[in-house]
C-alpha cells in the first residue's frame, strides 16, 4: 500500500511534470509517451510510433495533442513514484533535466568552494539533496573533487552546511557536482532543509 508521504512526493512531481508536458512539441510528447509505455511480453517498451499509427492525424492538431497528453497521464497515474522516476530519469532531453531521485529545487544560494587548491565563490542555481549547479566560467574536470560549503538563512538564523562532492556534469555557464555519499540522516536534514527554505 503507498503511504501517504509517497502520494503526495509522486503528486508533487506529477504537478512539475504537466509544466513541461504542455510545453512539449509532437515529437518531444511522442519521446515520452515511449519512455512511459509499459513492456510488453518480449521485455520491449511499446513503440509510440505505433500509438501515432493507429491515432493519425486528424483535422485538428490541438485534438492530437490533446489526446497523446491524455495517455500520457493515463500511464503516469499507473505507476508508483520510482518507477516513475527511474523512467523519466532515462531522458535525456532537457525538459527532463529536473526528474531526480531528489528533485532540484531553483534555489540562489552563495557558495565558497574549492578544487585543487584553490578557492572559489559563485551562486547556486539550484539544489537537491543529491547536488548542486554551480553557475561559473572556471574550468573543471568531470570527476574533480570539490568542497563546498554554502548556508540557508531563515529567519535571523543561519544555518551553514559544509559538504565534499565530485563534478559530475560540464555546461558552458557552470557545473552540476554530486555530493559525495553520506548518512541517510545528514541527506534527511539536508533535504528538509532544501524544503524548508527554498
Amino acid at each position: 500500500m503507498t503511504s501517504a508521504v509517497e502520494s503526495i512526493e509522486k503528486q508533487t512531481l506529477v504537478t512539475r511534470l504537466a509544466v513541461s508536458i504542455y510545453k512539449m512539441d509532437e515529437q518531444q510528447l511522442a519521446l515520452l509517451l515511449e519512455a512511459l509505455e509499459p513492456l510488453d511480453g518480449g521485455g520491449e517498451r511499446g513503440s509510440s510510433e505505433e500509438w501515432f499509427l493507429r491515432h493519425p492525424r486528424s483535422n485538428s492538431g490541438i485534438m492530437r495533442k490533446q489526446m497523446v497528453i491524455a495517455r500520457i497521464f493515463v500511464l503516469i497515474q499507473q505507476m508508483d513514484k520510482s518507477t516513475l522516476l527511474s523512467r523519466l530519469g532515462s531522458m535525456d532531453t532537457p525538459q527532463f533535466h529536473w526528474v531526480r531521485q531528489f528533485p532540484r529545487l531553483t534555489c540562489y544560494l552563495l557558495v565558497d568552494f574549492a578544487a585543487r587548491g584553490k578557492a572559489y565563490r559563485s551562486c547556486i542555481r539550484d539544489i537537491s539533496a543529491n547536488g548542486v549547479f554551480i553557475e561559473t566560467t572556471e574550468k573543471f574536470e568531470a570527476g574533480q573533487e570539490v568542497a563546498l560549503c554554502f548556508a540557508f538563512s531563515e529567519a535571523s538564523e543561519t544555518l551553514p552546511f559544509k559538504i565534499k562532492g565530485r563534478v559530475a556534469r560540464l555546461y558552458p555557464d557552470g557545473i552540476g557536482v554530486q555530493y559525495e555519499p553520506m548518512t541517510h540522516y545528514r541527506r534527511d536534514i539536508l533535504n528538509t532543509l532544501i524544503h524548508k527554505i527554498c
